[in-house]
């Protein structure tokens, strides 16, 4: 048995820190790699070393596996963990460690390859006779071969769609995976996605942490997964486990892995992928079974066998993902400086950030995952929730209150959720208000202490931003607090503040200039809905455009976003270029009326 003593983390954010947490309690030494844009985050300080790689501009340092295996070897380690995503599901990473004389602590190269195409993948389930979706028939998913997290998936309706869906599928799964190959299969309707987690040893013991259930999803990413399975009859649990189990033998799978399902409305289910990796949603697994997987995964790697005493779950757990995105603007990314970050109490909470971290446009928008454990689901449930109510952002917008508004929404507690689920988001217009009053006390009380004009006790009538007229009255403020009685109801309200905003709790409201803003340039302008880089233009200047038209395409986040005409006319100039980074609100294309004769 190999003992390892130091493991390089070839990732970054709340996995990286993750990973340290169980080497430190195992007595293991740590090292981090990172680029420019994270020399200052958490992971990086909590490593017991550290080593750049890259740029600031470089998600590819993290992709480059002669960069890793010189930073290991650098650090003195004798083991790397990858994480998940990046070089998570790399065979070249894990024969390059065994080439180095280092451990990878996850499958043997093959399966890493074997799973890593979907096609080839797909051929081995139904060797294990594992069912799978048929290739045919409308409607179809495109997705990404070599990858997943909703990265190059496509959902195509019709015949005319498939073409520019396979072009930009195969566009973003060559920008997250480096490979642009594409699978396709029937979309299967109102599927529910259920996934078995295995373990593998390397004596050729397996076994499964039985189902997760992930089918609450947007844009094909997980943003809530549970586990045990609700409402899944026990047959159905049985056979899908079995099915993992064979699959599992099939390829000698050694570590941690997941292989997904999806399961129709009649409880028919179909081989999806198996992930070669550890999981973003791990940890409900670990919270219902008490076992630490990668712990595991690291004993296994030392060459340890699997303890064979039965592992019974207790209990529900539940996950929420925290992202940097705006539901109120169709989720886009939301970058900047975190101003304020507080972590709930009472329930498990991996981070990527700390108070003072930046989130920029250049890695996934995870800021941490929060997760509730409970004897029963609705207790599970509720204990989430109420831990979603007291984490605070400030600095970035989240999906915070959609997380929220899910938790609440009466199919999710019902269990009756599956992949085409949408729950509309739909902002606290009363909570706005309540904050927006707080603030505009918070500042006359403050100008009051600037003049040093004594303030008259009692309250006072507010009408925020044509909302609905309030009587607040400020009961005590110190600087970034203050605490309002508004209609008779106390409450507390945490303030920060930006160049251009103020945050109040998780609410935002702009700064007004004491200078008018100049007069608005005629025409029309197109401007980047979200913090981004430029990809691709697609207009040029003197083109004329329709209303509709597509006219650049940005990236932030590992997410295309495509900016339209919103008026007919002609191009008078295009203001960005490829490769340029653009701010939230920044003109990129400048349209002007086209001319008409009498």
């Amino acid at each position: 048995m190999k003992r390892i003593r130091k493991i390089l983390v070839a990732n970054r954010g709340e996995i990286a820190r993750r990973v340290f947490r169980t080497c430190r309690e195992m007595g293991i030494r740590t090292a981090a790699v990172y680029s420019d844009a994270d020399r200052d985050a958490p992971h990086v300080r909590e490593a017991d070393a550290a080593v750049r790689i890259g740029g600031a501009e470089s998600r590819e340092s993290y992709l480059a596996i002669s960069k890793v295996i010189a930073a290991a070897k650098r650090a003195g380690a004798d083991a790397i963990h990858p994480g998940y995503g990046f070089l998570a599901e790399n065979a070249e990473l894990a024969e390059a460690c065994d080439a180095s004389g280092m451990v990878f602590i996850g499958p043997r190269a093959e399966t890493i390859r074997a799973m890593g195409s979907k096609v080839n993948a797909r051929e081995i389930a139904v060797r294990a006779g594992v069912p799978v979706a048929p290739d045919d028939g409308f409607p179809l998913l495109v997705k990404a071969g070599a990858g997943g997290g909703g990265r190059g998936m496509r959902r195509v309706d019709r015949a005319e769609q498939l073409r520019e869906a396979l072009a930009s599928a195969r566009r973003e799964a060559e920008a997250a995976f480096g490979d642009p190959t594409l699978l396709v299969e029937r979309y299967i309707e109102h599927a529910r996605h259920i996934e078995v987690q295995i373990f593998g040893d390397l004596h050729g013991n397996v076994m499964h942490f039985e189902e997760r259930e992930c089918s609450l999803q947007r844009r094909y990413q997980k943003i809530i997964e549970e586990a045990p399975a609700p409402g899944l009859a026990e047959p159905v649990k049985r056979e899908i486990r079995d099915a993992a189990l064979r699959l599992a033998r099939e390829i000698g799978y050694v570590s941690a892995g997941t292989v997904e399902f999806l399961v129709d409305p009649r409880g028919a289910f179909y081989f999806l992928e198996v992930n070669t990796r550890i999981q973003v949603e791990h940890p409900v697994t670990e919270m219902i079974f008490g076992r630490d997987l990668v712990r595991m995964q690291i004993e296994a790697a030392e060459g340890r066998a699997l303890a064979r005493e039965p592992v019974e779950a207790r209990g529900h757990a539940i996950e929420a993902r925290l992202y940097a995105e705006d539901p109120a603007n169709g989720f886009l990314p939301s970058t900047g400086k975190i101003l304020r970050w507080r972590a709930p109490a009472g329930v498990r909470v991996e981070s990527a950030i700390e108070t003072g971290s930046t989130v920029g446009i250049h890695y996934d928008p995870l800021l941490a995952k929060i997760i509730a454990h409970a004897e029963t689901r609705d207790d599970a449930i509720r204990k989430l929730r109420n831990a979603l109510e007291n984490t605070l952002v400030q600095g970035v917008t989240t999906n915070r209150e959609y997380l929220t508004q899910a938790l609440d929404d009466a199919d999710f507690c019902a269990a009756r959720i599956h992949t085409g689920s949408v729950i509309p988001f739909a902002a606290d217009a009363s909570a706005r208000a309540s904050a927006k009053a707080a603030l505009d006390a918070y500042l006359e009380a403050r100008r009051i202490a600037e003049r040093k004009i004594l303030p008259e006790v009692g309250a006072y009538r507010n009408n925020p931003s044509g909302e609905r007229e309030s009587a607040i009255r400020l009961i005590g403020s110190e600087d970034g607090f203050a605490r309002a009685e508004i209609d008779g109801v106390e409450r507390s309200f945490e303030i920060a503040q930006e160049a251009a905003r103020w945050w109040v709790n998780h609410h935002t409201f702009p700064r007004v200039s004491r200078y008018p803003a100049g007069e608005r340039a005629a025409g029309e302008t197109a401007s980047s809905p979200m913090p981004g880089k430029v990809l691709r233009i697609l207009a040029e200047k003197g083109g004329r455009v329709k209303a509709g038209d597509p006219l650049v395409v940005l990236e932030a986040m590992k997410m295309e976003q495509t900016v339209h005409a919103h008026a007919d006319g002609i191009v008078e100039a295009v203001l960005v270029a490829p490769g340029q980074v653009v701010a939230p609100g920044e003109t990129l294309v400048r349209i002007g009326a086209e001319e008409t004769s009498e």
